[in-house]
């Protein structure tokens, strides 16, 4: 007779959440940075560097389709033990300042990056699929999500200062430095989560042979996947273009570098603050209402920003502020679903693929990103942006309007995908 899960209690679910904060030191780092090193520090042109992170996020996402069956057939936990050094030592190639010019220079950062993004997701998407396993019921895994959700700002937090501190002491090797710091730290962190012992065991211990069909059947019967899956996506294109606009749009519309990372820095700590309001949220309305009104949140810090074109520090900080509080909901929404998301099509008698199907997540918000982030380069080249001169009407105008129309346009596909999440799978909450 089966046995009940043992109930995940706040000190493991910390525990287990902790690997959110390690995953995030990486993430939020070439999100708030990494273009901007291409384009400001390596001498990148916009559209080049808007490529290759193209490039990046399409075999980052095909990568965790093949990570996913292989950790579905053998052990998350291993590929996150593994697959952690090699990770940091990748992290910190990525933002090396190498003394080469041309196709040299474009190969290397291209090479970097993808390097990167495998071992990236060979560590998260194992990570994000023990969840289920971790956690065995909805309130476990809601709480699971809102303290991920925190510890990933927290993280946001220390890159955002912790970078711009290394800069500020080694502006050549900044970047690099900060990197390997980060790495060290992430390192740790990952063996201890990586170690953990799962809750609750996999609905079934058999593995059946994986066949393209039988995937694709499971796929297509559960509606809350895709849906949920859209959604998150229009987010995920919504946050990359603003996270990297937001470098440029303080270094040439309000004239100082240091005040965008000391946004990204206060618009991390609001994430931390907006969490357990979305928590509750969700707990009294269901997260379908919760993750509407992150959306009309985040779209109305968007429209301020459009229509008053702020050009002094505290406002283009508070409005950018606001969206991030608004645009956590979405990603607190999305990863309190995801693990109910990915039970309901693993009921008796369909094929049981839970790393894959966050494989096929993490796909999905990939490719979101990688696009959005090489609309945002190839539009930010063709208005006529050259890295470090002073910009023109021109350029500035566009910059306005890829920082706010572009996400205005996620959001309003999340929302939309989320209308036609089925209600029956939210009534769980």
């Amino acid at each position: 007779m089966a046995t009940a899960p043992t109930p995940l209690g706040w000190g493991r679910s910390l525990l287990f959440s902790s690997g959110d904060f390690a995953c995030n030191l990486y993430w939020q780092s070439i999100t708030f940075y990494l273009l901007f090193f291409y384009t400001d520090t390596l001498g990148l042109s916009a559209a080049l560097a808007g490529l290759i992170t193209l490039i990046a996020s399409v075999w980052d996402g095909l990568a965790a389709l093949i990570i996913g069956v292989a950790a579905d057939r053998r052990s998350s936990r291993a590929f996150v033990r593994v697959n952690a050094v090699p990770l940091g030592i990748a992290f910190v190639l990525l933002y090396l300042p190498v003394p080469l010019q041309g196709a040299w220079l474009a190969g290397f950062a291209l090479i970097a990056h993808m390097l990167f993004r495998t071992l990236y997701v060979a560590v998260n998407v194992p990570y994000a699929a023990l969840t289920v396993q971790i956690a065995p019921d909805s309130a476990s895994r809601s709480r699971i999500a809102g303290l991920r959700m925190i510890l990933g700002a927290g993280a946001a937090f220390v890159v955002a200062i912790g970078t711009q501190a290394c800069i500020g002491l080694m502006p050549r090797i900044g970047y690099a430095a900060a990197a390997g710091l980060f790495g060290i730290v992430a390192t740790a962190m990952l063996f201890v989560v990586g170690s953990m012992r799962p809750v609750a065991a996999p609905l079934s211990s058999a593995r059946p042979p994986f066949r393209f069909r039988a995937v694709v059947a499971t796929i297509a019967g559960n509606r809350a996947f895709a849906m949920v899956n859209l959604g998150i996506c229009g987010a995920v294109a919504a946050m990359a273009v603003l996270t990297r606009a937001i470098p440029y749009y303080f270094k040439y519309e309000v004239g100082d570098v240091a005040a965008g990372s000391a946004a990204l820095a206060m618009m991390s700590i609001a994430g931390v603050l907006a969490i357990p309001l979305w928590m509750f949220c969700a707990a009294r309305l269901g997260h379908r209402a919760q993750w509407q009104i992150s959306a009309v949140t985040a779209g109305l810090a968007l429209i301020g920003l459009l229509v008053l074109r702020p050009t002094s520090i505290l406002p283009a900080q508070m409005l950018f502020i606001l969206f991030q509080a608004g645009g956590q909901g979405l990603f607190f929404g999305f990863w309190a679903l995801i693990p109910d998301v990915v039970e309901h099509g693993g009921r008796p008698g369909s094929l049981r693929m839970d790393t894959f199907l966050f494989g096929i997540a993490a796909l999905m918000q990939k490719v979101t990103m990688g696009v959005a982030v090489a609309v945002f380069g190839a539009l930010l080249s063709w208005s006529g942006y050259v890295a470090g001169e002073a910009q023109s009407p021109r350029v500035l105008s566009s910059l306005i309007w890829l920082t706010a129309a572009l996400p205005l346009l996620g959001l309003a596909g999340a929302s939309g995908a989320m209308l036609r999440f089925p209600r029956s799978l939210v009534s769980r909450d």
